[in-house]
């Protein structure tokens, strides 16, 4: 049996905490929170489920030297980039291996060669293996858009798209503190008003789906643009003020010689916002050439809450994916260099 712990337990991190629990080729072995009222709460009972016998704790260290085989490490890198590498780092160098969710996980060394070397050096001390996945970013552009290509003659452009509402979406820290809604459009406190910040959540995306096609990247540019509310709206994560960012799209252009690849989130607070931009929710991958394709790809069947869901499928993805990291050699993984795999568990 496969000994996991979970680390993190937000909306994503609660999903897999949960699926990791019921398992039955899985056991939990610790649970790392960052809320000191969550701390040495029982793991069933924080997710909903019968007790467990293992205590939720919020001492970093503790979890960093329990004994595991693998970490789903969930923890807020969008955020606080530095210091969930730390934490990665330490896991691995501990000789555990990882899973990462977040788009700074994707592919290290677009971002910052100085963090995938981090990892690299970890993994080599602790023999250990990581891999950083998702959704979107995570899944969508890295596994589903390349499969998609197989059937082309030739392309020239490859685009991927996320469209969702967030008003559902009940993290602050993300919503308001990261991606900037609820702020004035000039105010540049929020992470992704930031044009290169907002663009790096994209590039590892962007990378591995040139990898995977076997592309050389001539050039990225990313950009930013925002949309104001005419009224006060109250969602999930808090209240967006009248005049305030309501909704958004970020991403990056890429040039790979005679094929361009785009990557872009679209997410609104309200489906009357912004109505020139798409619209129907969900992810599409589009191939102009020969033939010209369009894939929408919808994640939750009506009256579900596609960004919940899409963040359950995030969890599994983790999961699903535990046995083929725990089957890799030592080192440093994206979705275009790990051994496809199948879900083997119950």
């Amino acid at each position: 049996m496969t000994r996991v712990i979970q680390w993190a337990t937000g909306v994503t991190g609660m999903m897999a905490l949960r699926h990791v629990i019921n398992r039955q080729d899985l056991e939990l072995v610790g649970v790392r929170v960052y809320d000191p009222a969550k701390s040495g709460v029982d793991a069933g009972e924080l997710c909903g489920l019968p007790l467990t016998g293992v205590t939720a704790t919020d001492d970093r260290d503790a979890v960093i030297n329990a004994d595991a085989d693998i970490v789903l490490y969930m923890g807020k890198v969008e955020t606080d980039t530095p210091g969930c590498f730390r934490d990665v780092c330490d896991l691995l160098a501990s000789g555990k291996d990882v899973i990462a969710t977040g788009s700074r996980f994707i592919h290290p060394r677009s971002l910052d060669a100085g963090l995938a070397d981090g990892i690299e050096s970890a993994c080599r001390a602790g023999s250990s293996s990581f891999l950083g996945l998702g959704l979107y970013p995570g899944f969508i552009a890295e596994s589903l858009a390349p499969v998609l290509t197989r059937l082309a003659a030739h392309a020239t452009h490859i685009g991927v798209r996320e469209v969702l509402n967030y008003s559902t979406y009940a993290s602050h820290d993300l919503i308001f503190n990261a991606m900037g809604f609820g702020h004035l459009p000039a105010d540049t406190t929020p992470l992704l008003s930031n044009p290169e910040y907002a663009a790096s959540a994209w590039i590892g995306s962007a990378t591995v789906l040139a990898q995977a096609l076997g592309l050389d990247i001539m050039g990225v540019k990313g950009y930013r643009e925002v949309v104001t509310t005419p009224r006060a709206l109250t969602v999930a994560a808090g209240q967006i003020p009248e005049g305030t960012v309501a909704a958004m799209r970020f991403g990056v252009n890429v040039d790979c010689g005679d094929l361009s690849l785009s990557v872009e989130h679209l997410t609104r607070m309200a489906d009357d916002l912004a109505p020139d931009w798409p619209a129907d929710i969900g992810y599409q991958v589009t191939v102009t050439g020969e033939p010209d394709m369009r894939l929408q790809f919808v994640i939750g069947s009506e009256g579900q809450d596609h960004a919940e869901q899409g963040c359950l499928a995030t969890a599994m993805h983790a999961i699903n994916t535990i046995p083929t990291v725990l089957a890799a050699e030592p080192g440093l993984y994206d979705l275009s260099t790990i051994t496809r795999y199948s879900r083997t568990g119950p």
